[in-house]
């Protein structure tokens, strides 16, 4: 099975569609393209800042300081399902808080 196919899989609520990025697949929740693919050695995948910067993994590599995205071998299989999974959740919520009313 691909990795692509094993995260639709494991990511039920993922839908996927072309990436808003490059030519090819990508994984989106709630409107946020959260991972896409960098041919067939990089996965690229929306963290947030927030959880970034609480991640200690050598293997996930940060775009840059004030970045959302890590990058990742695709090779790393069970990394990029792990933190693919964290990025659906940490997205989601990005869209719960954005349609979450106002409170004065």
């Amino acid at each position: 099975m691909s990795l692509l196919e094993e995260l639709v899989r494991t990511l039920p609520d993922a839908e996927r569609r072309p990436s808003q990025f490059h030519d090819g697949p990508a994984l989106w929740i709630d409107g946020h393209e959260f991972l896409h693919f960098h041919g067939d050695d990089l996965v690229e995948i929306r963290l947030t800042r927030r959880l970034i910067a609480t991640l200690d993994e050598p293997r996930a590599a940060s775009r840059a300081r004030t970045s959302h995205w890590v990058i990742v071998a695709a090779a790393e299989r069970e990394l990029v399902l792990d933190l693919a999974a964290r990025a659906l959740e940490a997205n989601r919520a990005l869209s719960r808080r954005a349609l979450a009313p106002e409170t004065k």
